[in-house]
């Protein structure tokens, strides 16, 4: 029943809905017929001239914007290899287009019909399909930044970078004077050198022994230069530039001379040798340019028909002496003269003995002493700091005839302290000259340290210690067993 009752009333509802909604459509369709409009229907009662027009313009879809869709991009390019530089434009309706290079203008117009083209080298090309610009050919001016713009009254651009990379290569190595310098002036190397990433330089000389870095020590370093302050003589040979970068690396030599006076160097300042024994003078000289060497005696200069000996070979000479007699012993000198000036150095060839090389280790000295005379006596003199003078006689070898004797002399029995040793030596001619000094701090050795003793009477025997305290405790122990 309860159902039935919501049935009929749900009935009822829906009756009075629909006669409702039947009588406002007989409303408004009886207004109709009589003329009642209201403003919105009026306005559907037909377009007007200007209406239709605008209406007609407004069914035209307008054109969107073209937009770049590339991204920008940075190109690391090699010399020689070609690249593309993309300009993609959406929708593609063949915009005006311009690329530029670091703001300079390269191309403006249509791809198919350019409207201006400045500048612009023929490796470099505008794709007709694509708007992308071509650089065929790279080379380290192309470097820099290329910008697309469509050209529109919204304008839209895309820029690109390229770093054009090259191996180093060194343009120009100079040096100053064409590396020819006076001794104390200034030596400018100059290195001027390409590539990208841009490449590091460094310097060096060859000494002769090996090719070795320059430093900060050496020369003051700039970009592209080393500057080296009151250049030596001894800073001659071959400077080298040795470039490089992450693509490769070379170099360049160029050779130095410092232009300077001669320099006189002589093996020995004072050589032994004897009646009718040839002796050998030596001496180098070192100059640039190369020095002429004449040899002088006791001042005068040796005549080239003279019985002495002149052999020459570059910057070596040798005199060669065989003395006949007493005045034919004396001072030798060597004279080196070039254009910047001259140097000697003097060799005493003499009959005394001639004492060498002396040198001091622990207490022990050892010296040379050269004579083609027999040796007489050998001595050391010992100068301690109140300039008292000890002297030491030094037993001379069995065979006194030898031109070159070793000596080897250990320091006994000498009052500690700090000493200054000379040694002389004497031939059949006479005494040598003192030898170059040495210090000795003279140390005396420490006695081996020996087994305590006993000393009974007068028996001289000797009885370890340890003897006697085994047989004073055994008397020691018969004395309380008693």
């Amino acid at each position: 029943m309860e159902l039935r009752r919501i049935a009929l009333l749900l009935a009822f509802f829906v009756v009075a809905v629909c006669s409702q909604c039947s009588d406002a459509h007989t409303m408004r369709k009886r207004g109709a017929e009589d003329g009642d409009y209201d403003e919105n229907l009026m306005g559907d009662e037909g377009p007007t001239d200007d209406e239709a027009q605008n209406d007609d313009r407004g069914d035209e879809k307008e054109t969107p914007p073209e937009t770049i869709i590339t991204q920008p991009t940075s190109y690391n390019v090699t010399v020689g290899r070609t690249v593309r530089l993309e300009c993609k434009v959406s929708p593609n309706n063949r915009p005006v287009i311009q690329w530029s290079k670091d703001g300079q203008p390269l191309f403006m117009g249509q791809a198919r019909f350019p409207m201006a083209q400045l500048e612009m080298p023929e490796r470099l090309n505008v794709s007709i399909a694509t708007n992308d610009l071509l650089i065929v050919d790279v080379r380290p001016a192309d470097s820099g930044k290329y910008k697309c713009t469509v050209i529109q009254a919204q304008q839209t651009s895309i820029e690109h970078v390229i770093a054009v990379q090259e191996a180093p290569r060194i343009i120009r190595y100079t040096v100053s004077d064409n590396g020819v310098v006076m001794e104390g002036s200034e030596l400018v190397l100059r290195c001027d050198v390409a590539g990208s990433p841009a490449p590091t330089i460094i310097w060096s000389r060859d000494n002769g022994a090996g090719n070795v870095r320059l430093t900060e020590a050496d020369a003051i370093f700039t970009l592209n230069t080393a500057t080296i302050k009151n250049v030596r003589r001894e800073k001659a040979g071959k400077y080298y530039c040795f470039v490089f970068n992450a693509l490769g690396s070379t170099q360049s030599e160029h050779n130095v001379k410092v232009l300077h006076k001669p320099h006189v160097q002589v093996h020995k300042t004072v050589v032994n040798s004897a009646l009718e024994v040839e002796a050998i003078l030596q001496c180098v000289a070192h100059a640039e340019p190369a020095p002429r060497i004449t040899w002088y005696k006791d001042g005068s200069m040796i005549d080239p028909f003279s019985p002495y000996v002149v052999s020459t070979d570059g910057p070596h000479s040798n005199l060669t002496v065989t003395p006949h007699q007493d005045s034919d012993f004396g001072t030798f000198t060597c004279v080196a003269t070039n254009s910047h000036g001259k140097h000697n150095r003097s060799i005493e060839l003499v009959q005394r003995p001639v004492v060498e090389g002396v040198e001091l280790e622990g207490n022990k000295l050892s010296w040379r002493v050269h004579s083609h005379q027999p040796l007489r006596k050998v001595e050391l003199q010992l100068r301690d700091t109140e300039a008292v003078v000890t002297t030491l006689n030094v037993p001379l070898p069995e065979d006194t005839n030898k031109h070159e004797i070793e000596f080897i002399y250990a320091l006994e029995n000498v009052t500690p302290g700090k000493y200054e040793v000379v040694v002389k030596a004497e031939n059949s001619k006479e005494w040598s000259r003192e030898s170059e000094p040495v210090i000795v701090d003279y140390e005396a050795m420490p006695m081996p340290i020996q087994t305590a003793s006993v000393y009974h009477g007068n028996s001289h025997s000797i009885r370890p210690a340890s003897s006697v305290i085994l047989s004073s405790a055994f008397m020691y122990l018969l004395v309380r067993m008693f």
